[in-house]
This record gives structure tokens, C-alpha cells and sequence, in this order.
């Protein structure tokens, strides 16, 4: 709806700033989710005194807790506590994509998959993909303390933002079309005969790393989100497709580009090495995931420059469609949105 009213290349950055302000008003006004909402206003409670924030056994990570605490010290209405998630949140994507996208419009549109799965249900993750998105220029830069200094600052909302780590060594590697889908069948047959996840947590256990072992278990033993994530899920399939198109648009990338596409590739990957259990593939992928909405745009800007304009319009018209049925995936089923103070 966003993308098909605002089209006035004059009223952009208006635009712009008008579609944030209202996904920011939805998701911090909701009264309502079938994640962790009722949760954060539960724990959030909690947080009273000093001690409960540099407590290690409370179950949320200690940036929940400093929110918590300062909404309680100021005597706010706990919805505070999710409206300061929520724009921690999606100030972070609005630098991110008016820093880095071609067309921020699209961009947008292909955030709603993931603004709708954890703005509006997993705020702290969506705090910590939020953050980890400043990363990209320490990582582009190969800077690695302050690279590191962001995904630590992420990870005090969420500690799974670590799995970023894994870019620093990736980052500038130039990994040909074949060998980068020959890996990702690779991935699909040796998921069909070990159990990586046993083998991480056997690693976990064997670096001492007790509290992402036992967390890691936990997910693996629930019967929520611990079941499997099948290799022909239209998501997998989606980021697969957004990997090749990018190898065969985009012939000579350049340093920027050629990190975003190694950012999908080894999204895919992980989406099929973590397919034995779904909890994995959606709390682990979606910091790799956020840069397919920066990608695409890339891709659809390139393919305009190489062929006609008509084409152009075909392929960017396929790009809407394809990100408003996947948005309209998520939403069936959903809980009833309400207002918090109704």
C-alpha cells in the first residue's frame, strides 16, 4: 500500500519519513501478539532496583532490563517499555536503508516480512537486527573492534546477534555463482544425513559456553518452535532465488555489493543447516535476512540499467508482489491488533 501511493519522486524523502512514522505508530500502540508482548510487560515489572538489572539468572538481556528499569523509576505505563523497543528499532532501518538503499521505498515494502515478525511480536530481536545494521559499515571497513563493539551493544538485547561474528571472516571473499550454489546444495544433502544442531550444542558444551548450551537445548526440546523447516519452505526458496538473481544481474559487483550478496548466500546456508529445527532458521537467519532489503534494490537498479525500461518496471512489479504475498503469509493467522489503551 506504502509503495503503490508514494510514488512522486518530489515528495520522496516525505515519503519516507511518513511510512516509518506509521509502521512506528502500529507497532508501538499495539495492545496485542502472539510473541513475547504480554511477556516484555510481565518481566518488565520486575525491574525495580539496581540489583535486578546486573542480575545474570533474569531471563532477558540487560538492555530489556535498563528500559525496564527507567520506565519504572519514571512511573510510565509499561507500553513504554515496547515503544522504546520499537523506535530503538526502526530508527535503526531507517538509517540503514536511507544510508544504503537505491530505492528506500522498496526497501521498506521488503521490510514488512520481517517488521511484522518481530516489531510486532519479538521486539528485542527486532532491537538487535536493528542495531547489527550498523555494523555494515565496520564490517565493509574491516574494522573489527568497532564491529565488534556493535554486535556486543545488539546483543544486550539479544544474545543470538552474535552469530554475526561469522561476516568478519567472510566479508570480503569472493565467492563464484557455482561454487556458492554448489555449497548451498552441499548444505541441503549434509542436513539430509547429520544432525548439525547436536553438533552445536556438543560445540557449545566443549567451549564451556554452559548458557547458550542449556538455551540452545531448551529451543531444540520445544514443541512450539522446535520442529523442522522444510528445504522447499517459500522462504528458503525466496532467499535462494534473490542469491542467484544477484549473481546473474549484478556480473561485476562492487565491494558493497559484492558483501550483500555474500550476506544472502550465508543466510541460505544457515537456513538449511539450522532446518532441523524452525526456531533457528527465524531467530539466527534474521540478521542476515535484513539485507535482502537492500539487495533486491540493488538487483532491480542494475537490471534497469541493462535492459529496457518496460523489463525494469516487469521485474520491480514482480519484486512487490512477490514481498505483498509474503507479508500477507504472515498475517493470516495472526492474533486480533488492538490498541493498548483501549
Amino acid at each position: 500500500m506504502i509503495q503503490m501511493q508514494f510514488i512522486k519522486k518530489n515528495n520522496l524523502g516525505l515519503n519516507y519519513i511518513t511510512a516509518f512514522l506509521i509502521l512506528f505508530s502500529f507497532a508501538a500502540l499495539r495492545g496485542n501478539g502472539n510473541g513475547d508482548y504480554f511477556s516484555y510487560l510481565r518481566y518488565s515489572t520486575y525491574i525495580t532496583s539496581l540489583d535486578r538489572i546486573f542480575d545474570p539468572n533474569f531471563p532477558m538481556e540487560i538492555g530489556f532490563r535498563i528500559i525496564s528499569y527507567a520506565v519504572n523509576i519514571l512511573g510510565l505505563h509499561q507500553q513504554a517499555v515496547i515503544v522504546i523497543m520499537n523506535f530503538i528499532s526502526l530508527i535503526c532501518v531507517y538509517v540503514f536503508i536511507k544510508r544504503y538503499s537505491p530505492d528506500r521505498m522498496l526497501s521498506i515494502l521488503l521490510f514488512l516480512p520481517l517488521y511484522f515478525q518481530f516489531d510486532m511480536h519479538a521486539a528485542r530481536t527486532a532491537v538487535a537486527i536493528g542495531i547489527t545494521t550498523f555494523s555494515l559499515k565496520y564490517l565493509y571497513e574491516k574494522k573489527l573492534f568497532k564491529f565488534i563493539a556493535i554486535i556486543f551493544l545488539a546483543s544486550t538485547f539479544h544474545k543470538t546477534a552474535w552469530i554475526l561474528v561469522i561476516m568478519y571472516f567472510i566479508a570480503d571473499k569472493k565467492v563464484n555463482k557455482y561454487i556458492g550454489i554448489i555449497t548451498i546444495l552441499g548444505a541441503g544433502l549434509l542436513s539430509s544425513f547429520f544432525s548439525i544442531s547436536n553438533i552445536i550444542l556438543n560445540i557449545l558444551t566443549i567451549l564451556r559456553l554452559n548458557t547458550f548450551a542449556h538455551r540452545y537445548y531448551i529451543y531444540m526440546q520445544s514443541e512450539v518452535y522446535g520442529y523442522s523447516y522444510k528445504l522447499y519452505d517459500p522462504r528458503l526458496l525466496l532467499v535462494i532465488g534473490i542469491y542467484i538473481s544477484a549473481q546473474l544481474i549484478i556480473k561485476h559487483p562492487d565491494k558493497l555489493e559484492s558483501l550483500l550478496i555474500n550476506f544472502i548466500w550465508v543466510n541460505a546456508l544457515l537456513m538449511i543447516m539450522f532446518s532441523e529445527h524452525t526456531v533457528f532458521v527465524t531467530r539466527l537467519t534474521c540478521y542476515f535476512n535484513i539485507y535482502t532489503i537492500i539487495l533486491v534494490p540493488f538487483i532491480v537498479s542494475k537490471y534497469r540499467s541493462a535492459t529496457k525500461h518496460a523489463l525494469y518496471g516487469l521485474v520491480k512489479l514482480s519484486a512487490i508482489y512477490i514481498y505483498i504475498a509474503y507479508t500477507a503469509g504472515i498475517l493470516i493467522g495472526t492474533v486480533e491488533y488492538k490498541l493498548f489503551f483501549i
